[in-house]
């Protein structure tokens, strides 16, 4: 596949890889290094061993905070050079793999340290780091819900924004993401896993578990507020990047269709149709009832603007909106508002 394979998934996800913390020289150096797409896991691996040889020097110095960090962008290349690739899946294990070891040797580093816990789901434990905010006695907890090829290390920046507020974070990967999607494929009740994360919460004493709210994006972005009409265990809700239907998954650029056949298993664009006619809002909107956060934008290539019209048409509860006509998908071209906003909204909430 050639170059321009390169350029277009660059192109559409700029926004997204600055608002995750990759830096705007490291990705243009990136787009200048890659030839072609059968190019593109190596290259950014590359990009990720440079960070982790300066993380290990960093922690060798005992500087820990530069070494987290240099772990955690090593951590978010690994998961960059694994993104949207599905052409070996033994390769993009091997190179998840990675991506969760860098994280790892950054747990406790950081100035407010992650716990990495299992979540009992279906038979199996779910991946997912829980996180306390120092000095602050049963803090309310924010369940952090990705997801396409979006997972528990690249919601860093999100999660950080919580705890500064003093909010407690429980990022998971559930069925069809991360490490579990090795496990299990996506399916079309994942509101079941994000149940299991609430029940989790429930046997752990340091957080609140009567004051939990969720940030759904993407994908999650239909699964959290589902989840929320089923369950009045969740508080307040943001829907980040509202998937009401996928009625124009046939309009989805092409490497995120391949991503949805991938997550749910689809042997061809017949089975991944059928999947996503289950994506369907209206029949729980309605029966929400916790204070949701809709953010949304009006240049969404995978959610059109209508999956958020549509969901706040039906919301019969408290509501606040961060939607922009000119924005992409889940706002990342306006992430200094909208990640900082959303945790602003579960700290008034909680």
């Amino acid at each position: 596949m050639s170059k321009s394979v390169v350029e277009a998934v660059i192109d559409q996800g700029i926004n997204r890889f600055l608002a995750d913390g990759v830096h705007y020289r490291d990705l243009m150096d990136l787009r200048k290094a890659t030839p072609d797409w059968a190019s593109w896991p190596a290259t950014w691996s590359k990009w990720g061993e440079e960070a982790e040889a300066r993380a290990d020097k960093a922690k060798g110095l005992n500087e820990k905070l530069t070494a987290a960090t240099e772990y955690a962008r090593a951590s978010l290349f690994h998961h960059y050079a694994q993104y949207l690739y599905f052409d070996d899946i033994k390769e993009k294990k091997r190179i998840h793999d990675k991506k969760v070891a860098s994280f790892t040797k950054a747990l406790n580093l950081f100035e407010v340290p992650f716990e990495r816990v299992g979540i009992p789901y279906d038979g199996i434990k779910m991946a997912a780091y829980l996180r306390v905010p120092p000095g602050v006695k049963k803090p309310p907890v924010v369940i952090l819900q990705g997801g396409l090829d979006t997972t528990k290390e690249d919601y860093l920046i999100v999660n950080d924004h919580c705890i500064r507020r003093g909010l407690a974070t429980l990022a998971f990967d559930g069925p069809g993401q991360g490490e579990t999607v090795f496990e299990r494929w996506w399916p079309t009740d994942f509101e079941k896993s994000v149940f299991a994360a609430i029940d989790y919460l429930e046997t752990r004493p340091e957080v609140d578990s009567n004051r939990i709210g969720v940030i759904g994006r993407s994908m999650g972005g239909c699964y959290a507020p589902k989840a929320a009409a089923m369950d009045s265990r969740i508080k307040a809700l943001c829907a980040w990047g509202v998937m009401y239907h996928m009625r124009n998954l046939k309009q989805v650029p092409e490497h995120t269709q391949q991503g949805f056949a991938f997550v749910t298993n689809s042997k061809n664009f017949a089975e991944m149709e059928k999947f996503f006619e289950t994506v369907d809002l209206s029949p729980y909107a309605s029966k929400i009832k916790c204070p949701t956060l809709v953010v949304h934008g009006g240049l969404d290539v995978i959610t059109p603007q209508d999956n958020a019209d549509l969901l706040l048409k039906d919301l019969k509860c408290e509501v606040e909106t961060m939607i922009w006509p000119d924005s992409v998908h889940c706002c990342h071209d306006r992430s200094h508002i909208v990640r900082p906003g959303m945790a602003d909204f579960m700290m008034r909430k909680l």
